[in-house]
């Protein structure tokens, strides 16, 4: 299964261009992503795999795709030089998901092939300027809603969000949410 996750404004924006999030700390989003990516195979472009640096568990296993065969991500770390690779590493380490955490680039080449999208939709539009990072769009006919958890403003939320998962409608490997 390939699973794309990410959090974005109401415009798709997810990042800056320039490292970082165009919004403050969401401490249940990042919460829901540790959650989510539990024991499974992440795949990270080299950009978003370094901007998340200090994100990840021990147990974790970043797959980073990069044209840069001699890029060295660090230890529980592996490369991948494109999407097939990526995908067979995560097989041979026992992952049945392979959950794909960005960047644009990635994003864009994988949707195609998602089975899933796990989707924070941040309640509002953000400022990241000309060098704004936005998530692709997907044709909503081509997913089905399966989950909606919506969340007012507390203290583990200083924006409202909703949580959202969708499944491929055309028979993706799998469709109960």
């Amino acid at each position: 299964m390939v699973t794309l996750i990410a959090a974005m404004d109401k415009n798709r924006l997810i990042g800056t261009g320039q490292g970082g999030l165009p919004w403050p700390a969401m401490p249940r989003d990042r919460e829901h992503f540790r959650d989510y990516t539990a024991g499974k195979a992440l795949l990270l472009g080299r950009r978003t795999f370094e901007e998340m640096a200090g994100w990840f568990r021990e147990d974790d296993r970043p797959i980073v795709m990069t044209g840069n065969p001699d890029y060295d991500p660090g230890e529980n770390c592996l490369v991948a030089g494109g999407l097939d690779q990526a995908l067979a590493l995560a097989g041979e380490h026992g992952c049945d998901e392979l959950v794909v955490c960005g960047g644009a680039e990635i994003y864009r080449l994988v949707l195609p092939l998602a089975d899933r999208l796990v989707l924070t939709l941040l309640h509002g539009s953000f400022e990241a300027g000309s060098r704004g990072v936005f998530f692709p769009a997907w044709k909503a006919e081509d997913f089905r809603e399966s989950r909606r958890e919506d969340f007012a403003i507390d203290t583990r939320t200083p924006l409202s969000m909703t949580l959202l998962r969708l499944a491929r409608r055309d028979g993706g490997k799998h469709t109960d949410g």
